[in-house]
């Protein structure tokens, strides 16, 4: 029997930030497999296959670069990427309302590779602000296939798919863009002919460039400026000029960026986010706790009728079940924050947010790009420490690494909203939440205030922020973002949640005997002191220590000390009769605040290579903890009387 063999294609995506690019990727392979993760420097890239017309084709989506130089880690990252992984086809999207900036990236490109085709994108948007680009015209003056969007996000798939192929298959024009730079260039790339070959990092005439780039400033400036000019040129031939009066976009900054309205429209924002996740996740959470807990009694009766070992079959019910039921249980609340996290970066609004905290590090005494590295640390602290390189001075890469340690990651704000959701109603959760977040809105400025102290500066940068119009984010773009977000969460969480559910219930069951004789009782309350200061039982002081190895294993610790100990009921209505809502709060506070989790105290040390900073990170933090933890909890104390 012959094997079939299938043609695959590899196309890389490639585009400035905030082009649209992660939209189009959403769009193309919508729930399509995910074949790969490539792990860079700082995040990872997503690959995904999607079969059409008997071919297989591989879509990669890398970060937005302007340029292939090696200032910054996405660019390392994309330069690894294509040396290491090289594309068949390299797929440059275009914003047609920032035409200049793309174009530049799309000559370099060609000037790179031969196997290029460009996708103009925001047709749309800019349409509607009296803009025309017309895409027939690009083709005409680079001899570049160009597919542009039908509707917002979308392109005519047949007509993308066979341009793809026809790249890739050579049918199409392939050949090196070569622009005329000055005699200075053009001399030294002829005295240098002949040195370098054509391969896979780029034709032997582009890596000569750069060679001179590093090499020489006035190279690097001569190079740089004739490329944007030419870029320019193109521009004002293929598009007709922007008119001068006001858009949409600008009326709705008029508020959103206001100095006194656009904060409070900020926290507005986020108040309804948290509340729609919380009013929509809860009866979803109670649905999959009623699931579990009936699959447990259905292996218990189960493994009880086929004479199973009790021990093993206590581990499997009592241990692995309920612990991954618990980190289960905040499934939803994952899925519903991803989703309005989705909503808003593809509406251009995320990115205004980043304007308004601008003013917030200013006022802080660090520099505006530091915002960056704090927004990414929401995504997971290693990725907000890893992005610290995008800082020049050693100042404020240290700020970045110490103050993104505190940014709620979805570990910590999933067990945080499982939790909040619990205790409190909608109304009353959203209050909670958001307190919480003011909390560690105002430690950073702590920590950066503190590091200032002992740090001195190393020179002042500068940060320069683009804001792109508005548009309305495609259901299947938020949708397909949420639902890969939420997955690989999932998939970070599996083996580590099994692990500590293993452990948990080991120290829970032995020696055998009354379970406050058992190992977990007995290191909690060795603890219990530490506990008692800030209100909180040994049970739940055993649960933070567990979530040192991972954040999200504190759920499935509280789920099995907590079963263990009662037996019976869903781990929310055991928690909800067992401490108090000034508890759960206090508790909550310490949870955000405490020791990062051992994978980002490593990357604290393999990014700054000083243990100091590491154990002041860790310290600190548990410091910081248990004294406002302490503050919060006899203040609460002292109210409630």
């Amino acid at each position: 029997m012959n094997e079939i063999t299938v043609e695959i294609i590899k196309v890389a995506i490639i585009g400035n930030p905030n082009v649209g690019k992660s939209v189009l990727f959403n769009s193309i392979t919508g729930a399509s497999q995910i074949i790969g993760n490539w792990c860079g420097k700082t995040t990872e890239v997503c690959t995904m296959a999607i079969n059409y017309d008997n071919r297989e084709f591989h879509f990669t989506d890398l970060p937005g670069i302007y340029g292939y130089g090696s200032h910054s880690s996405e660019e390392i990252l994309v330069n690894d990427f294509l040396r290491e992984e090289p594309p068949d086809v390299v797929m440059v999207v275009l914003d047609a309302m920032n035409l200049e900036r793309g174009l530049y990236l799309l000559l370099e490109t060609m000037e790179r590779y031969h196997h290029v085709m460009a996708v103009l994108n925001k047709l749309e948007i800019a349409f509607e602000q009296e803009l025309i680009v017309y895409h027939d015209r690009l083709e005409e003056e680079l001899q570049v296939p160009v597919v542009p969007e039908k509707k917002q996000g979308t392109l005519d798939t047949a007509e993308l798919f066979a341009t793809i192929t026809n790249v890739a298959s050579h049918q199409a024009p392939r050949r090196n863009y070569a622009i005329r730079y000055g005699e200075r260039v053009e001399r030294a790339l002829m005295q240098c002919k002949g040195s370098l070959q054509d391969g896979p990092q780029g034709s032997a005439r582009w890596l000569l460039l750069k060679r001179l780039e590093t090499e020489s400033d006035a190279m690097q400036s001569d190079i740089i400026s004739t490329r944007y000019n030419v870029a320019e040129d193109i521009a004002a031939r293929i598009a007709a000029k922007r008119p001068t009066g006001e858009t949409l976009s600008d009326r709705i900054d008029r508020w959103a960026l206001h100095p006194l309205w656009g904060g409070p429209l900020m926290l507005l924002v986020f108040g309804i986010m948290f509340y729609l996740t919380f009013a929509i996740s809860r009866p979803l959470s109670e649905w999959i706790a009623e699931i579990f807990d009936g699959l447990g009694i259905f292996l218990a009766e189960w493994f009880f009728i086929w004479n199973v070992p009790g021990l093993l079959s206590d581990l499997i019910v009592g241990g692995i079940l309920k612990g991954v039921g618990a980190a289960m249980g905040f499934l939803p609340q994952m899925a519903m924050f991803f989703l309005f996290y989705s909503l808003i970066q593809d509406s251009g609004y995320m990115v205004r947010i980043v304007f308004l905290a601008d003013k917030i590090m200013s006022a802080m005494g660090m520099n505006g790009k530091t915002f960056l590295p704090l927004v990414l640390g929401c995504s997971c602290n290693v990725n907000g420490i890893l992005a610290s390189r995008i800082l020049s001075s050693r100042y404020d890469r240290t700020v970045a690494i110490l103050v993104s340690s505190y940014a709620p990651c979805p570990a910590r704000l999933g067990v945080m909203v499982f939790l909040v959701s619990a205790f409190f109603a909608s109304t009353a959760a959203t209050v909670v939440m958001l307190s919480l977040l003011g909390i560690s809105l105002l430690l950073m400025v702590l920590v950066a205030y503190i590091v200032s102290l002992f740090i001195p500066r190393d020179g002042e940068s500068s940060f320069m922020m683009e804001l792109p119009p508005y548009q309305t984010p495609t259901m299947q773009g938020i949708t397909t973002s949420a639902v890969w977000m939420t997955l690989n969460f999932v998939h970070r969480i599996r083996n580590v949640i099994i692990a500590a559910s293993v452990v948990m219930w080991c120290l829970s069951k032995f020696p055998a005997g009354p379970f406050e004789h058992t190992y977990i009782a007995k290191i909690g309350q060795i603890l219990e002191p530490v506990g008692d200061l800030m209100g909180l039982s040994w049970q739940l002081i055993v649960a933070l220590i567990f979530g040192i190895a991972a954040k999200e294993s504190v759920l499935s610790s509280l789920g099995i000390i907590y079963h263990a100990a009662q037996d019976s009921g869903n781990l929310a209505e055991i928690l909800t009769h067992s401490i108090s809502p000034l508890t759960a709060f206090t508790f909550l506070l310490v949870y955000m605040i405490y020791t990062p989790c051992v994978t980002t105290l490593v990357t604290m040390y393999q990014e700054t290579k000083d243990w100091r900073i590491v154990v002041y990170g860790a310290l600190g933090s548990i410091v910081s903890a248990v004294v406002l933890g302490s503050l919060v909890f006899h203040g609460g104390r002292l109210l409630l009387r």
